[in-house]
This record gives C-alpha cells, structure tokens and sequence, in this order.
C-alpha cells in the first residue's frame, strides 16, 4: 500500500507501522501456531486507508485536483511494483499447471470481483490494492462534492453504505455475494478513506491553534479507541458465539472501522508532530515507511522462499529469517523500480499539468 509523498515524519513513520503490523499479521502463526488476539495487526491494512485519506484530505478541503496529473503520478507509484510482485508471485506458484490461471484478472486488478480464492490466489495482501484504486478513482468526485454539499453529507453516505453491508446478513463461508464483494470495495470501505480525511481537518484545526494539548488529548482517544477494538476483538476470539450463530455482525462487519476511528485519532494527532518520538525509533519507523508498499507486497513471497528453500529453519528464526529478506528485497525494489517509477510520474503528471496551463 502506499499514498502520496509527504514530508512529515509522523504519517511516515505510521505508514512503516502499518506495514510492520501486517508483516506480524502473517508472520505470528510461525511463534505461536495461532495468532489469537495479535491477528488484530491485521488491522494495518485499515491504518493504511486511514493514512491515504488523510495525505489525500487536502483535495477534499483545501485543493482541486488536477485529473490527467493525478491519474499519471498514481499509475506510476503504484502499478509497476505491482505488476514485478505479481510476477513473482506467478512464479513461485510454478510448476503447477495453473500458476498463471488468474494472473489475467490481477493484472487488471479485478481479482477482487469473483471470489476470494481468486483474490488471495497469489498474494492475500493484493486484496486490498483495488479499493485503493477506487478511492483514487473517486477522489476528483469527492472533492468536487465535498465543495458544493459540504464533508459531513459525504461522511454520512459512507457511513450509512458501510453499517448497511456490516448489519446485512452474512453470507456462507467461501460464498460470493453482492454483499461480500461489496464489503471490501468502496461502498464498505470508502468510510475508512474519509475518516482519514477528517483526520486531516482535524490536524488542520490543531496546527491553526497552536497548541499541543488538543494533539495529547486525540492521540490518548486514538489510543483508548484502539484498545477498545482490540479487547472486543480479543473477547470473542476467547468465547466465540455458537457455530450456528458465529460472530455478531455488529463486530465482524466493524472492527475495521472501530480500529479506523482509532487509527484516525492518532493520525490527527501526531500530524506534523513526528519530532516528539524518540529519534532512533522515528529514523527507524520513517525509513520503513518509504519502504512500507515493497514490505506490504513482497512479505509473503519472502516467507515462501525461506519455507521452500530453508525448511530446517522454523519458529523465530523463519519469521525473522523471512522479514530480513523482506526489507532486503522491498529497499532493492525501491531503489530499482519504485522510487525511478515514482519520480518519471511526477515530472510526467508535472509536464502534462505545465502544458494544460500553457495552453489556457
């Protein structure tokens, strides 16, 4: 995953700990067999749509977004990494028959649109780039409603399309419904984008006053939300419902959302505010948030590797072994393909924006 650069070291430093938390996600099971109440690093993937709200917040308040520019600079600093880690993918599925069965459909990012066999076919993480896409997509209409109705009409229709989808009933497991599918597309996820925008209104307000206290008090709410979501998490992974009855829908259609609110909190907070952390564990959390779309991507193929090639190595050392080759190879695949990618983008988008004023 990954959001438009920002020089601020705090939202830099979340997005290497959402990172890190959905490496944990899928490396826990290697310490404990099961990850129990720590699968809520799972939820990593929510603090990555909250942080591309909140980095995109300004063309929702402030900004108009230029479309052709926009369009250029996010096919360049998300699809070509993309399409190298899905390869790879591809690859390491080999040599069985049908190792490039779906690889059609990835490429088009419509690998969500089926079933989730087909979705997690390469690589689980890959379910969460189409929404990605579609907020992207979305984002000149948000911000053209957003000027001409206001946030909170727009805040609201999110709202009400996510608890409409969270409270319908589930389907059986393994099932595609319209229900399912749209769960983990815009009409379920599109709130998460917009509280990351508020996130950054709120910022916005905080930064205009001058004052930390406001700052303290968010992060303390973010925190205690968080924690919140994550004992309710924890509580019915301890006394699981009736098989017939499963998790309430009220939880397993919410906990994304409740660890959103959460993450929004925070992200408001520290906005602008990144100096205050310990210097080491800033430089450190900043570096891996540069890094953070090539860990995302690439984590998994690193733990299939060392599973395949390394089966003597087990427990602590496989997950360690497995999240050394992951920074190794995402810091490659950013110096090699990411980062040039990015900046052809930008001076790409640059061009085609220079030459439509020239032309006005």
């Amino acid at each position: 995953m990954q959001a438009q650069p920002t020089d601020d070291p705090g939202i830099e430093a979340l997005r290497g700990i959402a990172a890190l938390m959905v490496v944990g996600a899928h490396y826990l099971p290697l310490l404990t067999g099961t990850p129990g109440s720590w699968a809520f690093t799972s939820t990593g993937v929510d603090l990555f749509f909250v942080l591309s709200g909140f980095v995109f917040g300004p063309y929702l308040f402030e900004k108009r977004l230029q479309v052709l520019p926009h369009v250029v600079r996010r096919f360049f600093r998300m699809y070509p990494l993309y399409i190298v880690a899905l390869c790879l993918y591809a690859v390491l599925k080999e040599p069985a028959s049908g190792a490039w069965e779906h690889f059609g459909v990835h490429v088009l990012m419509a690998h969500t649109l089926q079933s989730k066999e087909i979705a997690f076919f390469y690589n689980a993480a890959f379910w969460s780039l189409p929404p990605e896409v579609e907020f992207y997509a979305l984002l000149p209409l948000l911000g053209l409603v957003s000027r001409r109705l206001g946030f909170a009409p727009l805040l609201l229709f999110a709202m009400a399309s996510h608890m409409l989808l969270a409270f319908w009933p589930a389907p059986a497991a393994g099932e595609a419904t319209l229900r399912s599918l749209a769960s983990v597309h815009a009409p379920g996820l599109l709130i998460e984008f917009l509280l990351g925008t508020l996130g950054f209104a709120i910022a916005q307000r905080i930064r205009t006053a001058k004052t930390g206290r406001a700052g303290w008090l968010l992060f303390l709410l973010g925190l205690a939300a968080l924690v919140a979501a994550w004992l309710v998490f924890a509580h019915y992974l301890a006394h699981p419902p009736s098989s017939t009855q499963g998790i309430p829908n009220w939880v397993s259609g919410n906990m994304g959302l409740m660890a959103a609110v959460g993450y929004m909190l925070v992200t408001a907070a520290i906005a602008n505010r990144g100096h205050y952390a310990p210097q080491a564990l800033t430089i450190f959390f900043v570096w891996a948030g540069r890094l953070s779309y090539g860990i995302y991507l690439l984590h998994s193929a690193a733990l299939t590797l060392v599973e395949r090639y390394a089966p003597a190595i087990t427990g602590l050392a496989a997950a360690a072994s497995a999240l050394l080759l992951t920074v190794a190879t995402a810091w490659l695949a950013h110096k090699l393909i990411e980062g040039p990618c990015r900046e052809y983008g930008r001076s790409l988008s640059k061009r085609i924006a220079n030459k439509r004023i020239a032309n006005q």
